[in-house]
């Protein structure tokens, strides 16, 4: 029985002609977060011009590249002296992207050889073709001058499995898991505090054998230990962390900022479902305030005005029923230019609420993409009304999935982060 021995298949295009997951998970990311760049080492730029028929677009085709892009990407305005030169350009497009499709499935191309994002770059409209055709992406709704895109539920959880890839670069192995606290009650996790051994309450696990030694020592030199001299060291009580996290989607917060904050949902998300002990509510809100369930964190758009009151207020609606360490993150690059309540100014408004999470015993973590003399005011402030608080500024939001990941990876005390 002889067989035929070929070369690997590429990982991008599986014999029924469809996308490989992980590289719908790598394009995916590249389409979401276009600041993220991955490279590679072979130049996309040449698998399009030998296409090309049009000799200048060749001979200034980075000039020409960059500009079409953009056009057929966002629907920018077209210069009607240029429609034949995008026409050719497109032919060409698809005919190096069909190509490169096919090598990578003869084995000719490696995807380790590509870049993602200059894939993206180059062959935009393609992709997102395939991607719908994958199921990986719904629709695309046109707005002016921009394309936004749907993405579905398949593609938020590839999505949230790469962007958790990515917090956990460089970080160590810490685990995962219950939360102590210095409340008393029962749990795996031992304090330093020694008490008489309750059979009722410890096991024998709990028995600290060098001070039962001790204390049996001090009441019989012969060592015959009796059950009395048994010490225990107490229990630290465990109990779930409960997190709301409160985007803020209000128009300053378009780019950068929105992507670096889905981000960090994605990235909590993902660790937590490492541990089905704790729950996190993602709440998106501008002048409005809704709760965003699993499939839609990942289609967040900003657009609209602030209210921070409004967005707090809700926090202590979903925490006023929840049981557990109860933990409030608000993401916002700014002060709130809208208050929920007519009797109070944006800024009381804030303040009263934030002041409102004592009822519920929620430590507030703010999150500053901002940094304004008038805005880190406002937020001292809520951090004093809230009573258990800390504030924190990022100047890359990007870096912020890293920081949740992380967090969320220490046992800390009070069962925060």
């Amino acid at each position: 029985m002889s067989a035929t021995i070929g070369k690997p298949e590429c990982g991008l295009c599986r014999e029924e002609g469809g996308i490989d997951q992980n590289l719908a998970k790598d394009l995916l990311y590249s389409m979401f977060n276009p600041y993220y760049r991955e490279k590679g080492k072979i130049d996309l730029s040449e698998f399009i011009k030998k296409h090309l028929s049009n000799e200048e677009l060749k001979q200034s085709f980075d000039m020409f590249s960059s500009l079409f892009n953009e056009i057929l990407k966002n629907f920018s305005y077209v210069n009607t002296f240029w429609m034949d030169k995008i026409e050719d350009y497109r032919r060409a497009r698809q005919k190096a992207w069909e190509e490169i499709k096919d090598m990578l499935k003869r084995g000719e191309l490696r995807r380790e050889d590509l870049s993602a994002s200059d894939l993206v770059n180059y062959f935009y409209e393609e992709i997102v073709k395939d991607l719908m055709e994958e199921g990986y992406i719904e629709g695309v709704i046109e707005r002016i001058n921009r394309r936004v895109l749907l993405f579905s539920r398949q593609a938020e959880k590839l999505l949230g499995e790469k962007i958790l890839q990515l917090s956990l670069r460089d970080l160590g192995n810490e685990d995962f898991g219950e939360h102590e606290t210095e409340k008393e009650g029962m749990s795996v996790f031992l304090g330093y505090e020694m008490v008489e051994f309750d059979p009722f309450v410890h096991t024998f696990d709990m028995v600290d054998i060098q001070e039962t030694l001790v204390k049996s020592a001090l009441r019989d030199r012969e060592l015959n230990i009796d059950e009395k001299d048994f010490v225990a060291r107490r229990p630290k009580h465990a109990e779930k962390c409960v997190y709301v996290m409160l985007i803020d989607v209000s128009d300053s917060m378009r780019g950068k900022k929105i992507i670096g904050a889905i981000e960090a949902a994605l990235a909590l998300k993902n660790a937590i479902k490492r541990n089905s002990f704790d729950e996190l509510h993602v709440v998106a809100f501008n002048h409005n305030v809704r709760r965003i369930k699993d499939n839609e964190i990942l289609n967040l758009d900003a657009r609209g005005r602030t209210d921070i009151g409004l967005a707090l207020r809700k926090a202590r609606e979903i925490l006023r029923e929840s049981r557990g360490s109860k933990i409030v993150f608000l993401i916002t690059d700014g002060e709130p230019t809208s208050s929920y309540n007519p009797y109070l100014t944006p800024w009381r408004c804030a303040i009263k609420e934030a002041e409102g999470l004592r009822s519920v015993d929620a430590h507030l973590t703010i999150i500053m993409l901002g940094k304004d003399r008038k805005f880190l005011e406002l937020c001292n402030r809520m951090a004093k009304a809230s009573g258990k608080s800390h504030i924190l500024f990022f100047a890359d939001p990007l870096d912020l999935k890293r920081f949740f990941v992380r967090s969320y990876m220490k046992r800390s005390a009070g069962g925060g982060i």
